[in-house]
């Protein structure tokens, strides 16, 4: 093993890659009392209004038991409403309030600050690329790239 360089391991990269997302996130928006995952949850409650647990998950990222977590704490702040679905006790409609949907619009300016600092060292005819390796690599359908992506 003496041989392997970490630094050139697409698994101990995108782990960095991670961290570094993370500690931006941290810088910018801690304040909000928020994890990277319950902003995700609400982004998507926000554009998905009674998705399903599945369909969080899958959108997320995040398996079922810890959106079960991260659901109760969003639910015991206010920012998601939680009920038995019609026509089926076993299932949870979720829903964002009007806390949950304020709370992103005053975080909307420091999410795109988050966004443009992990995309800062890539320069900017590589970004579109970037996002769309990222998109293969984590098994996401690729699209054409975002405005965020190419600026």
């Amino acid at each position: 093993m003496r041989h392997l360089d970490l630094s050139e391991t697409p698994g101990h990269l995108l782990r960095r890659c991670q961290q570094r997302a993370y500690e931006i996130f941290h810088e910018v928006l801690g304040d909000y009392g928020l994890t990277q995952r319950q902003t995700a949850l609400l982004i998507q409650l926000a554009r998905q209004p009674g998705a399903s647990v599945q369909e969080l998950a899958d959108s997320t990222g995040t398996d079922r038991n810890t959106l079960g977590d991260v659901t109760a704490r969003l639910v015991r702040r206010g920012l998601i409403l939680r009920r038995r679905a019609k026509g089926d006790a076993r299932a949870y409609d979720l829903r964002i309030t009007p806390a949950g949907e304020r709370l992103l619009a005053d975080m909307a300016d420091g999410m795109a600050e988050v966004q443009r600092r992990i995309l800062e060292p890539v320069p900017k005819k590589d970004r579109a690329a970037f996002i769309r390796y990222a998109r293969q690599i984590a098994g996401l359908p690729v699209q054409r790239a975002s405005r965020s992506a190419r600026r």
